[in-house]
């Protein structure tokens, strides 16, 4: 992106009005222009210098009048467009939360992403709109792709409405997750089976013959795929056992207590989330048993905040600024035409030792479940 289609901090009413119209002239609006909430997002002001930044610009005939609440039509014809191969790239992301919601992780993928793509002159803006999660959100897809013109898309946590609609639309974008099945659009996530299967493995080389792993509400085909992942181990004296919890700190407590509570109760659990593995850490000690010397844990999904935890956390990490690199490449490659680039790249993440593993216990009756 230019540095000039940013308002510079002086008097911003003015700035917004003289960066709306350089990037109508570019191109990037054309009938219509967003609305003021999503103008105030993308030009990082607020709503009131907008409104008066449209204002100045209706007076200059650049902009119809507001009808009625209808968003203004665009009356200046853009300038001399920009040849796609030399354009530099704007990209959206779908997200079904804002930016201050996502995980760690992902907030440093999105900065690394923001800075690479800056770096080449070009811009990410995240949408977390609340259609998002909607059983049909097709015609709300086809309004934000007419007002919000970009060169690509990441869809991150997408349903299967969302990338079937892309699918079938034809619009160059990313799944950043798990793909939904039967779609086939070009992908990046961890391989959440073969890292759950090696999870068991491990578990399963220190004796461990019984193993939860807690399983989350959202129904991502990535989740199913570590619970497949990891009971395919194939050895014939392993059992997984599921624990599904509600998304909360009580739903978490009440599937670690009922498993723990079967007559043959898992010695090791696997999260696949992390903000699973700080409730069952401090739960568990608050039971008086201790990880890992009566139950171990492991984490398909690290994040940076559990390596302030004692024990420090055993699991699996990926590098958000090499994966970063990964999404623009392939990104880059579907916008030249090329989309079966990547279409079926996994990301290996890397193994975090810890020290939440250990042996299981020989003598499963002296753990204090009666404290349950």
């Amino acid at each position: 992106m230019r540095t000039e289609l940013m308002p510079a901090r002086g008097n911003l009413a003015v700035e917004c009005a003289r960066v709306i119209r350089l990037r109508i002239e570019d191109g990037e609006w054309h009938s219509v222009l967003p609305g003021e909430r999503s103008l105030a997002a993308t030009l990082e002001v607020g709503r009131d210098t907008v409104r008066l930044a449209l204002q100045q610009l209706e007076r200059t005939a650049v902009l119809s009048p507001s009808e009625g609440g209808c968003k203004r039509r665009i009356l200046l014809a853009p300038g001399p467009q920009v040849q796609p191969a030399t354009r530099a790239l704007r990209i959206g992301m779908l997200s079904p939360r804002r930016l201050e919601q996502l995980s760690q992780p992902m907030l440093f993928e999105v900065d690394h992403l923001r800075r690479a793509l800056a770096a080449k002159g070009g811009a990410l803006d995240l949408f977390a709109p609340s259609w998002y999660g909607q059983k049909d959100p097709t015609r709300c897809l086809a309004r934000l792709m007419a007002e919000e013109p970009c060169n690509a898309w990441i869809l991150f946590r997408s349903s299967t409405q969302i990338q079937r609609w892309f699918a079938k639309s034809q619009i160059p974008c990313l799944v950043r997750g798990y793909p939904q099945a039967n779609i086939g659009l070009s992908h990046l996530d961890v391989d959440w089976q073969a890292t759950a299967r090696h999870a068991a493995a491990r578990l399963w080389r220190l004796g461990h013959r019984r193993v939860g792993i807690l399983i989350p509400p959202d129904a991502l085909p990535g989740i199913a795929a570590a619970v497949k992942g990891a009971s395919e181990l194939g050895e014939a004296d392993f059992t997984l056992i599921e624990m599904p919890e509600n998304g909360s700190t009580d739903g978490v407590i009440q599937a670690l207590s009922r498993a723990l509570k079967l007559t043959q109760p898992p010695t090791a659990v696997i999260t696949t989330r992390p903000r699973q593995v700080a409730t069952a850490l401090t739960w568990l000690a608050s039971k008086g048993i201790h990880v890992p010397a009566q139950v171990s844990l492991v984490t398909l999904a690290h994040d940076p905040f559990l390596d302030n935890l004692v024990p420090e956390i055993s699991g699996y990490r990926v590098d958000p600024e090499a994966v970063s690199k990964q999404v623009i490449r392939r990104i880059e490659a579907l916008v030249t035409g090329n989309p079966s680039s990547g279409k079926h790249a996994w990301i290996t993440p890397e193994v975090a030792k810890g020290a939440s593993l250990a042996p299981r216990p020989l003598r499963a009756t002296a753990l204090p479940w009666a404290a349950l």
